[in-house]
């Protein structure tokens, strides 16, 4: 089952850096939260439902080209997925490359992605894993 749900979030992974966020979205359950601290972002957010997800990728149109998500580590704790990833792109206007790592926490619902958390590092990742 671990293994299936990993397959499954790379798969993910690999529609979104493809361009093709009609299948990433086909991946998320329609009741998808993605939340986006404070610490990882100038605009942190919660996005609600496939119509919150796809805000969420359509908030880096103008600011950021050539977005990628390239995970890397993928273990199971308790139920949860955790994702170490790097989430990059080209500065719009600058030009400049751009790199953030992260790592995200995925819950599952229907074989289907319900919820992602991210945070700036596995042990704050673990953590909050471990509060909900």
């Amino acid at each position: 089952m671990a293994g299936e749900r990993e397959k499954l979030v790379r798969r993910f992974f690999e529609h979104l850096n493809a361009g093709r966020l009609d299948d990433s979205l086909a991946l998320m359950h329609p009741d998808i939260v993605i939340v986006v601290p404070p610490s990882l972002s100038a605009e942190p957010d919660t996005y609600e439902g496939l119509e919150g997800a796809q805000r969420y990728m359509d908030g880096f149109q103008g600011l950021v080209e050539q977005v990628y998500f390239a995970p890397g580590t993928i273990v199971e704790e308790e139920g949860r997925l955790l994702v170490e990833f790097t989430l990059g792109g080209r500065g719009a206007q600058s030009g400049i490359d751009l790199t953030q790592l992260a790592t995200g926490v995925i819950w599952m619902e229907d074989d289907l992605i319900l919820r992602i958390e991210t945070h700036p590092d596995l042990d704050t990742a673990r953590a909050a894993a471990r509060g909900r």
